[in-house]
């Protein structure tokens, strides 16, 4: 079962070999990224991981292994401790190669990578999230959720609504089951620049079909360089 969850985002910048020079801003998020899946490993050293993709959907292979060369450094990861390189696409999506990040600096042993498509709707998300606790077996599990925004720019600021859709998924993160992520409309979420909106809707399905209490702590949530980055993280009641 599902006993703890960290949500992250998954810009580049979180590996430091991919910054130029070091940033405040960057070295906070960092560390409460750090700070979530280290919470996660005190529960598991094997996850589940949930994020989105548009080209790539369903769970990856767990000898999946990639590189943030596209991103201008060849920093290796892979989705198990060990897994050989090439014996997986290189070619992995954002969201998996950040799940693989973490995991090595957590000093977790693998992650489970399920990809929904980015398109995917409230419902079926929903769906997902209900099935992730059986699909996590009777042992305590700990998933990691990748997704990030608004954006406070160019189109996404004059027609979608960042201010407001950065207040619901601030407020929806800091309490888990509030209602406020299912309230992520999706047009809005999309006009407004959200990544992962459709692995925001699997976490609330998660705890709404679960009958335990869950608490949330909400470590990080900021706009720099005009990207919403919000990081928490969540304890199922024993």
């Amino acid at each position: 079962m599902i006993s703890r969850v960290a949500v992250v985002p998954q810009p580049p910048l979180l590996v430091p070999e991919l910054t130029v020079r070091s940033r405040p801003e960057t070295e906070e998020l960092r560390a409460a990224c750090l700070r979530a899946v280290s919470a996660l490993a005190e529960v598991s050293g094997d996850w589940l991981a949930i994020g989105t993709d548009r080209r790539v959907s369903g769970e990856l292979s767990p000898e999946s292994t990639g590189t943030f060369a596209g991103f201008g450094v060849d920093v290796a990861v892979s989705l198990r401790a060990g897994a050989s390189r090439g014996c997986g696409d290189d070619e992995l999506p954002l969201a998996a190669l950040v799940a693989g990040w973490l995991r090595g600096v957590a000093g977790a042993d693998s992650v489970r990578m399920r990809l929904l498509d980015e398109e995917a709707s409230p419902a079926v998300a929903g769906q997902v999230g209900a099935g992730l606790s059986n699909s996590a077996g009777g042992e305590p599990a700990g998933l990691l959720v990748l997704a990030d925004g608004p954006r406070r720019f160019g189109d996404y600021e004059r027609e979608g609504d960042p201010e407001g859709v950065a207040e619901l998924i601030r407020d929806g993160l800091a309490v888990p089951g509030s209602g406020k992520l299912d309230a992520l409309d999706a047009g809005s979420a999309e006009r407004s620049g959200v990544v992962g909106r459709a692995a925001l809707w699997s976490l609330a399905g998660l705890v709404e079909s679960d009958d335990a209490a869950w608490s949330g702590e909400l470590l990080h949530s900021a706009t720099p360089f005009g990207v919403g980055y919000h990081v928490a993280v969540w304890t199922r009641a024993e």
